[in-house]
């Protein structure tokens, strides 16, 4: 498959990755073995939407990556209900665990940047006991503001890096910092790192089949729903307004 060959679409001013989930760690499979330039891939649900409608600098970051791959039963709605289009939805959270099932079979080296604490260690530990032969480069908390976390990524090249600083600062972190990574891939992981290290409680399968994450999110921690204000606004932007 050559770049060109991707299926990808367009809504909100956003280019999405139009295929399924086993197309795309095929495809990251041929990056990091060709060793091309680094790869960025980000995961957009609705919140990163309302965000970029309302700051054009995040908008912009969105059109730097390589992939922006739909994370969120919302995008899939809208694309269905105004496009006529079925798109898969690729949780964030899973794809991590996906990666580093691909990074043990093929022998790729992992590391995991953000979270608070000790999360960042205690997802490596994780993803560890699942994947004993995983290689892992690194972990570290770092914040998004400190640029000076690539000092702790190794000297020799990390295949795979995971950066878990939520949404829009992971994205800004990256962009900022993306020529000067040796880096094969990044993706940002937004609270990936507080389910695997069990801080969080992940929703039960059956909820995420239902694509009922954020909900069970929401009532686990009461304090977002500020942040889920922003979906019902959401709605009225597929209902009510051009999706271009």
């Amino acid at each position: 498959m050559n770049e060109n060959s991707l299926k990808q679409w367009n809504m909100f001013n956003i280019r999405f990755f139009g295929s399924t989930k086993k197309v795309l760690l095929n495809k990251i499979d041929g990056w990091l073995q060709s060793k091309t330039t680094i790869k960025w891939i980000a995961t957009v649900n609705p919140e990163f939407i309302m965000n970029a409608s309302k700051d054009r600098e995040f908008l912009e970051i969105l059109h730097k990556t390589d992939l922006n791959i739909v994370d969120g039963i919302g995008l899939a709605w809208a694309a269905k209900y105004r496009l006529k289009k079925n798109v898969e939805v690729i949780s964030g959270s899973d794809l991590l665990k996906d990666l580093c099932e691909l990074a043990e079979k093929k022998n790729y080296n992992v590391f995991f940047l953000g979270g608070w604490g000790n999360r960042s260690e205690l997802t490596a530990e994780n993803m560890k006991k699942n994947f004993p032969k995983l290689k892992i480069a690194g972990c570290f908390a770092g914040n998004s503001k400190d640029d000076d976390s690539l000092k702790k990524l190794p000297k020799e090249r990390v295949d795979m890096l995971f950066v878990a600083y939520g949404m829009k600062s992971q994205e800004e972190w990256i962009e900022r910092n993306l020529k000067k990574m040796n880096v094969g891939l990044v993706i940002g992981l937004g609270r990936s790192f507080d389910y695997y290290s069990g801080a969080l409680k992940r929703a039960p399968i059956l909820w995420r089949k239902l694509h009922f994450e954020w909900l069970y999110s929401l009532i686990r921690e009461p304090k977002r729903w500020k942040r889920q204000l922003e979906l019902p606004k959401f709605v009225l932007k597929v209902l009510f307004q051009d999706l271009n």
